[in-house]
C-alpha cells in the first residue's frame, strides 16, 4: 500500500482540464486529476538549454538583491548534476491554478471587492502556501512512483533548489519561454507551477518534443507590464522593476516601489503580463471549471478591507501577530511591515 495518499482537498481538482498527452505506466490519469496535474513530460536531459542566457542576466544585476541566484548557485544551475551527481532522470509536473484565477476574477467583479489585486498562486489549494501543498504532492506521486520502482532515489524540485525549473520543464517538452520569461504551454497557458522528481534511474516513459516558440510577433505581455519591466529581447524580467519582487521578496517598509506601481491595483504579486497573454485568454474562456472559494481569511483581509483599515489593522499587530495570523501562506513570507511598504503607495 501507499503511504501517502491525496489529501481529500485535493480530489477532482482539476477534473474536466486535464487532458494528459503523455501515456505512462507509472501514474494513471485518475491520480495525476487528484493532485491537480494538467499535464507531466520526461526528460533524461541534465543540461539546461538557457544557462547562458540566465548566467547573462544575474552578471548584469538584473536579479536585484536575489542573491540566492548569484555565485556558487548560479553555476549549479548548468547542470542539473551539480546539484543531485546521480540524476539520471526527470518528471516534471505541471500544478494547476486557472480556476483560482478565475475565482479571483468573479469575486473583483462583485460589490464586496476593495479594487485591490493579489497573485492567483496564493489561492492555490486553499490558499496554504504552494511550497507546503506541492511539496506533499510530490511527496505522494514519489511514492507512487517508488511502489513500481523501489529501487529509485528520488529528489524534489519546487523553485528552492539551485534548479532552473522552467528550463526543465522546457526540456520535458511542457512548453516554451514566452517574453515575459514565463514557461507556457499551448493547451494549459501559463497558470501553472511547476514541480518535479529528479530520479537517479531511467524510466521508460516517452519523451515529448521540445516545444518551438508560439509567441510569434505578439508583444501583449511587453506592453501591458505598468513598469516596464520585461525585456522581450532576452526574454527575461529587470528584477528591480517587478512588481512581485517588489510587493513579496522586500521586507522592510522603507524601500521604494518601482515607477508606475502607486497607479496600481496589485498589492502582492501580479498576473497582468499572464492575463494579456493570449494563450491564457483561450483558458480563461474554457467553460471546463471547478468551482473554487477565496479562502475567507485572504477574502476578507486583502480584498474586502479599504486600504486605511488593512494598514490600521496590520499596526496593531505584531510582526509575530501577523506570522502567526497567516502562518502557512503565502502572505507569510512578506511580513507586517512589507504588507504596510506595499499598501502605504496606494491611492
Amino acid at each position: 500500500m501507499c503511504k501517502q495518499v491525496p489529501d481529500r482537498s485535493y480530489r477532482n481538482y482539476s477534473q474536466g482540464r486535464i487532458n494528459i498527452s503523455q501515456n505512462s505506466d507509472y501514474f494513471s490519469k485518475k491520480i495525476l486529476q487528484d493532485f491537480g496535474v494538467l499535464d507531466f513530460g520526461y526528460t533524461e536531459e541534465s543540461k539546461a538549454f538557457s544557462y547562458s542566457n540566465f548566467q547573462s542576466w544575474v552578471e548584469s544585476g538584473h536579479h536585484a538583491s536575489l542573491s540566492y541566484l548569484d555565485g556558487d548557485k548560479m553555476r549549479m544551475r548548468a547542470d542539473l548534476k551539480n546539484y543531485y551527481p546521480d540524476f539520471k532522470s526527470a518528471i516534471v509536473f505541471l500544478f494547476d491554478y486557472t480556476n483560482e484565477k478565475k475565482a479571483l476574477e468573479k469575486f473583483y467583479k462583485g460589490k464586496k471587492s476593495n479594487g485591490f489585486k493579489i497573485g492567483s498562486y496564493t489561492l492555490i489549494d486553499g490558499g496554504e502556501d504552494y511550497h507546503i501543498s506541492i511539496r506533499k504532492k510530490l511527496e505522494s506521486l514519489g511514492s507512487y512512483l517508488k511502489e513500481k520502482k523501489p529501487d529509485l532515489e528520488i529528489k524534489y524540485s519546487l523553485d528552492t533548489q539551485p534548479i532552473l525549473d522552467r528550463d526543465l520543464a522546457y526540456r520535458a517538452g511542457l512548453g516554451w519561454f514566452g517574453k515575459n520569461s514565463m514557461l507556457i504551454n499551448k493547451n494549459y497557458g501559463s497558470y501553472f507551477l511547476i514541480g518535479s522528481l529528479l530520479l537517479n534511474k531511467k524510466l521508460n516513459i516517452s519523451t515529448k518534443i521540445v516545444d518551438s516558440d508560439h509567441c510569434g510577433n505578439c508583444l501583449a505581455c511587453v506592453e501591458s507590464c505598468p513598469t516596464l519591466a520585461i525585456n522581450p529581447n532576452t526574454r527575461t524580467v529587470e528584477t528591480e522593476k517587478c512588481v512581485p519582487y517588489f510587493s513579496i521578496e522586500l521586507f522592510r517598509d522603507d524601500q521604494n516601489p518601482p515607477a508606475g506601481y502607486n497607479e496600481m491595483d496589485e498589492v502582492f504579486g501580479c498576473d497582468i503580463c499572464q492575463d494579456v497573454c493570449p494563450w491564457n485568454r483561450k483558458v480563461l474562456n474554457s467553460e471546463n471549471e471547478i468551482e473554487v472559494n477565496v479562502p475567507e481569511k485572504i477574502q476578507h483581509f486583502f480584498l474586502e478591507k479599504s486600504k486605511d483599515e488593512m494598514i490600521g489593522a496590520l499596526q496593531s499587530m505584531s510582526k509575530k501577530g501577523y506570522r502567526r495570523e497567516f502562518s502557512k501562506t503565502s502572505f507569510e513570507r512578506t511580513g507586517r511591515d512589507g504588507l504596510i511598504k506595499n499598501l502605504k503607495y496606494k491611492k
